[in-house]
């Protein structure tokens, strides 16, 4: 019956050691945290909220990296939350001037990120 015992209790201990050496391990492991950036750009060109703005919009929020986009015809600015590691900046100021509605041509004036 001791032997018994002291087998069961012998592994109990070892379960224990293994499962602590598992959150050790686990603990160990470096997790990079990824901070969005804020572009703020203001864009010349747009006619109307409905047609450019939202277009320009639209496309934008279909790019991987892209959290939020709100483009302001009235403003005349866009603000885009965007992943630097997924997406870099000359890749959203692209589609913004690449958007096409009618024959609008859109300029980008100035570009703020906030990090």
């Amino acid at each position: 019956m001791k032997i018994k015992a002291l087998t069961l209790l012998l592994f109990i201990a070892f379960i224990s050691c293994n499962s602590s050496k598992k959150s050790i391990s686990s603990s160990d492991k470096t997790i990079v945290a990824t901070t969005n950036n804020t572009a703020i750009i203001l864009i010349e060109g747009m006619a109307c909220q409905e047609g450019c703005a939202n277009k320009i919009q639209t496309n934008l929020l279909q790019i991987d990296g892209i959290e939020e986009a709100t483009i302001s015809y009235e403003k005349a600015k866009g603000e885009v939350v965007f992943n630097p590691n997924k997406v870099s900046s000359e890749t959203i100021l692209k589609t913004i001037t690449n958007t096409k509605v009618k024959d609008y041509v859109y300029t980008i004036k100035n570009v703020e990120i906030k990090k």
